[in-house]
């Protein structure tokens, strides 16, 4: 599928949110001092994207980025060894495959994905932290199998 040109991380997360709708849970939380906007997927089974126009905290780790100041995609490891995926804003159609291409590998990884889905959700019901902001953009009424 062909990309239109994105000038702002919005306009990439409203496109993003289109594009799963359906597909996952979707949560999204906007920051209050910069561009970055923060997706989460089926409560964090299916991991989170950051989407941003400047370089991320240190401390803070999604499993996929979309960086607009990015020329080139590039895979980093965590201490734990976990990968993150960092990508230009043009490759955003990779992003969601990649993102829909591991939740099919967690359904079939996992026996009870979506037991997993509600043990998150219900442990966000009494966590503080991303889950208690951010809002529900699509929710599991609307997700359809992948």
């Amino acid at each position: 599928m062909m990309t239109a040109k994105f000038a702002t991380p919005q306009e990439v997360a409203e496109y993003v949110c289109r594009q799963l709708e359906g597909k996952v849970i979707i949560h999204r939380y906007d920051a209050y001092s910069t561009n970055s906007i923060y997706l989460k997927f089926d409560y964090g089974v299916a991991k989170s994207l950051r989407i941003s126009d400047h370089p991320g905290k240190k401390h803070m780790a999604y499993r996929y980025n979309i960086d607009f100041a990015r020329k080139h995609y590039a895979v980093k490891y965590s201490p734990q060894g976990y990968p993150r995926y960092y990508y230009p804003v043009s490759d955003v159609d990779r992003v969601i495959s990649d993102i829909l291409d591991e939740k099919k590998a967690r359904i079939y990884r996992y026996r009870d994905y979506e037991k997993l889905v509600q043990e998150a959700m219900a442990r966000s019901e009494h966590e503080k932290g991303f889950l208690q902001q951010a809002k529900l953009v699509a929710g599991k009424e609307k997700r359809d199998e992948i």
